[in-house]
């Protein structure tokens, strides 16, 4: 039966038949290596969620704004049972939020990394310091009763409360730079008030005493607090100035982009300059009101350009291509060089090329990727040489096949570094190994 199959297989029509169908097979492995890499990269994402709640999460930095309660009266007029007018009047209390006129905040992040087991996030610490500049508009509030500025406070919106590390500062100043004075028996506290207000529903405040006919003054602030993957801001001044700067090279910017940047291969920086004009919110609004602060925003994400299992599952996207060109360089090897290969060779070193594929993912878990990559190929590549040099009984032509090889594993490395290229590089190899095939079967009867 053996004898019989080996005949089949020697007519080189039949047996490229044959080769295309134990290609087509070889998605089951390449869709196995595919899942399992899929299911890794889950838990790896899990995992860096995980940390990142315990450490500290996406971050988001609003204010400071300014609160002021106020009373109010709302006149109802309606009929009594004696058919005469009459008005119903119902005190209500508010507050009013009044945004920076103009907004300075600087960040420094740092970055380092946690880990558990075998994965590792990337997070940071951060030094937000800046300068809110206020001036209180003249209200127009109809039926106003009092403007309660002894009960004023000071709200800054920070997204994840249990990050802030320290409060460094944060001192209010007159138009003349002397310090204002604080209800220093209260402190900072815990939450703004202004649960209802997207972006400044979470933070801390401060209670302040204003003088409502000093018109100017403004806030001076430093905090250090802890975040991962990215910190955004706010714009709530008329005119905001936002700088980051950070030790992380690879930046992926959000929102509005910044005015400038520059990035090197020891951080970068950038800078934004937002108007006033590029919201749909007021400097000045109540709390009752429907305000959205997040509409806009300056984002910047620390930004890991392809973890090691993203380059996994790009490569094991080639597999099958990469398997189909194994397959045509040993039958252009077997034509070129009047060598015989039987099925059982083809497949055993097609299941030698789907085995890099684990053996990539297994290191790459514990080693960088560059040379879990080149262990990988390594094995493959002399594990399939010998073993063409072994049934060859040539060690010149195992040595032509790893050379052959080794092209193929240089030229899928350079696929998985230049995206961008991807589409173009398999295209042109396809079509050189194409070239090669019918330059080689140009003078063969291939009915033979």
């Amino acid at each position: 039966m053996f004898s019989l199959f080996t005949t089949a297989t020697s007519n080189i029509t039949h047996k490229i038949i044959i080769l295309v169908g134990m290609s087509l097979l070889s998605a089951i492995p390449l869709g196995i290596v595919m899942n399992m890499t899929s299911e890794r990269q889950d838990l790896y994402h899990d995992v860096v969620n995980e940390i990142g709640q315990s450490w500290g999460p996406q971050q988001r930095i609003s204010g400071p704004a300014l609160v002021i309660p106020y009373r109010y009266l709302v006149i109802q007029e309606k009929i009594n049972d004696a058919g005469e007018p009459v008005q119903l009047k119902s005190e209500y209390q508010n507050e009013l939020v009044v945004l920076p006129k103009h907004l300075s905040l600087n960040m420094d992040l740092k970055h380092d990394f946690r880990s558990r087991g075998i994965y590792q996030s990337l997070v940071y610490n951060a030094a937000v310091t800046g300068t809110a500049k206020f001036v209180l508009p003249k209200f127009d509030i109809p039926n106003l009763l009092e403007l309660q500025a002894d009960k004023a406070r000071l709200v800054f919106g920070v997204s994840a409360n249990q990050a802030i590390e320290k409060i460094q500062q944060l001192t209010t100043l007159n138009d003349n730079g002397d310090i204002l004075l604080t209800k220093n028996e209260a402190g900072i506290m815990s939450g703004t008030g202004l649960e209802h207000q997207q972006g400044l529903e979470r933070g801390f405040n401060q209670p302040i005493l204003i003088d409502l006919k000093q018109e100017k003054f403004a806030v001076e602030f430093s905090i250090t607090l802890r975040g991962s993957q990215s910190i955004s801001a706010l714009p709530l001044g008329e005119h905001t100035d936002i700088h980051i700067t950070t030790d992380w090279p690879h930046p992926s910017f959000n929102g509005i982009l910044p005015t400038n940047r520059n990035i090197s291969d020891t951080g970068f920086s950038a800078n934004w300059e937002i108007s006033h004009l590029t919201r749909n919110y007021p400097q000045v609004f109540s709390r009752d009101q429907d305000i959205d602060l997040t509409e806009v925003q300056a984002n910047s994400q620390l930004f890991e350009p392809v973890t090691h299992y993203g380059k996994v599952e790009r490569s094991v996207k080639y597999g099958m291509l990469f398997i189909v060109l194994t397959f045509i360089i040993l039958l252009i090897f077997e034509l070129g060089q009047h060598t015989r290969f039987n099925l059982v060779q083809y497949l055993l070193s097609g299941c030698a090329i789907a085995l890099f594929y684990l053996l990539l993912l297994a290191l790459s878990e514990h080693l960088n990727f560059n040379y879990a990559y080149a262990i990988a190929a390594s094995i493959a590549l002399i594990a399939i040489s010998a073993y063409v040099a072994s049934v060859t009984a040539s060690i010149q032509k195992g040595g032509i096949i790893a050379l052959m090889l080794a092209s193929l594993y240089a030229i899928l490395y350079s696929i998985l570094k230049l995206e961008d290229y991807a589409l173009l590089m398999g295209t042109g190899l396809l079509l050189t190994v194409l070239l090669i095939l019918m330059f080689i079967t140009r003078h063969k009867n291939i009915a033979e």
